[in-house]
């Protein structure tokens, strides 16, 4: 009843007023009917009502903005104690469609900096992860370190790890383009190690400033362009074809001999004038590893030990008329000084040289990969350097979601290299199968078979399910 008397007084004041327009009209020019005059009301009425409810949830959004819920008051508070400013964590966790708190009055303002940046750059996640179950001798899993101090063939055989189950690598992966020609990435892992503790590690970050494609520029740490495998297949299990990586390309972390990892400025790009060759550069310059392979941490991240310089230079061939093919190589040189490290060792400056060749080829189904380093640590004062030649090689083929594959490889360190972590001889075939059940988990199963030189010759079997989220 009551709403009948609104509608009949809105309707009253709007004839009234249609009225005295049309009056004051010289010569109407078809006055409209009754009919349709309702209707034209009936309109305006609903779009009134439309406007009504909007500003009464803009209303209810600004309470709920300046009075959070009673929940969030801890999460405001443990920013608050850790520098960030509370109002920036309410309005994170509020939805989307949420309005703003509105800006507290300057002379409310305490003095922290406020992290809304309007119309800012836009970080983008992506998440990787596998879980592992492994069984056999120390060839399984071969993604962690390989101590050697027994002696199999001597009849003082290392203790055989357990069968297990095995957390991989947590990894995140972090983008933003800041401009047109400025990006940066990120990617921050949580790994186990044998100490069974998860550990946090930052294991790229790079601002990169690309002014076309013959040009780019980044600084941060980065994988070292040393061969393929390195810069192909970075944290992430869920991209490479088989469970883990190569020995040879080992993480510094677990046991591996090679500069994976640099922090310095990288420069790539293509030549000009050579796109149906695909001629790409890459030249690189860091800190280079610590100068004592012993330290906790040898990718030296804040404090270098010596003021030369590690150098890198890569360049490969992509050629139109083969698609899939790459061709490449590197020289890696550094200057290691054992004696000016944080822990000085007794050894005289190293010089140390990575020479790198590759060929791979890769299809809608054939993977082909072949890669060749050799190592060498040249003493101050002796004849001849320590080389430590490496190579593997890895063949897959694909039958829909199936794909079987083969790697055989082979790594002999010298013995007597001061400065390798890995020592010996170690090499052996390793055959899988790769099954992507969905479009963005894989499940794969790999056996391996290694031969040491100074150990049994030892089998492993691997179970691992690599995603991305």
């Amino acid at each position: 009843m009551f709403l009948t008397r609104v509608c009949g007084s809105f309707l009253a004041v709007a004839l009234f007023g249609l009225g005295s327009a049309i009056a004051q009209e010289p010569v109407p020019p078809q006055p409209a009917t009754p009919s349709e005059v309702i209707a034209q009301l009936r309109d305006q009425l609903r779009a009134q009502d439309a406007q009504l409810k909007e500003l009464q949830a803009d209303v209810a959004q600004l309470k709920a903005a300046q009075q959070p819920h009673p929940a969030e008051a801890p999460v405001a508070a443990a920013a608050g104690s850790a520098g960030a400013p509370a109002e920036a964590t309410v309005a994170a966790a509020a939805p989307p469609d949420a309005l703003p708190p509105p800006a507290a009055p300057a002379e409310m303002d305490s003095g922290g900096h406020n992290m809304a940046i309007p119309g800012g750059p836009i970080i983008k996640f992506r998440g990787f992860f596998d879980f592992n179950f492994g069984g056999g001798s120390i060839a399984n899993p071969l993604v962690f370190r390989i101590v050697d101090d027994g002696c199999g063939t001597c009849g003082n055989p290392l203790t055989p790890p357990h069968t297990t189950f095995q957390a991989g690598e947590f990894d995140l992966f972090l983008t933003s383009k800041l401009s047109q020609h400025l990006s940066f990435l990120a990617e921050v892992v949580l790994g186990p190690d044998a100490t069974n503790v998860f550990g946090p590690d930052i294991e790229r970050y790079t601002l990169t400033y690309k002014a076309n494609r013959y040009f780019s520029l980044g600084a941060g740490r980065f994988h070292t362009s040393i061969g393929y495998y390195n810069t192909a297949y970075h944290h992430g299990n869920w991209f490479s074809t088989a469970e883990g990586r190569p020995i040879m390309y080992l993480f510094e972390d677990s046991g591996g001999i090679l500069p994976v990892h640099m922090v310095g400025i990288s420069a790539t790009g293509t030549v000009p004038n050579t796109e149906k060759l695909g001629l790409h550069w890459v030249g690189e310059v860091g800190n280079g590893l610590s100068s004592n392979p012993f330290a906790a941490e040898s990718v030296q991240n804040f404090y270098s030990d010596r003021n030369a310089k590690a150098t890198n230079f890569a360049g490969y061939i992509r050629p139109e008329w083969v698609p899939g093919l790459q061709i490449g190589g590197s020289w890696y040189h550094d200057d290691l000084e054992p004696s000016q490290a944080q822990n000085p060792l007794p050894i005289p400056e190293v010089t140390q040289n990575i020479e790198s060749a590759y060929v791979v080829y890769f299809n809608s189904d054939w993977e082909f990969l072949n890669e060749a380093v050799l190592l060498s640590n040249h003493v101050n004062g002796t004849s001849e350097p320590f080389r430590s030649p490496m190579a593997y090689i890895q063949v897959a083929r694909k039958f829909g979601i199936y794909k079987p594959y083969f790697r055989y490889q082979y790594v002999r360190d010298n013995v007597n290299d001061p400065v390798n972590l890995l020592k010996g001889t170690y090499y052996g075939p390793s055959a899988g199968l790769r099954i992507d059940f969905t479009e963005y988990a894989a499940f794969k199963l790999q056996f391996n078979h290694l031969y040491q030189s100074s150990q049994l010759a030892g089998n492993g079997l691997n179970a691992q399910v690599a995603f991305t989220f």
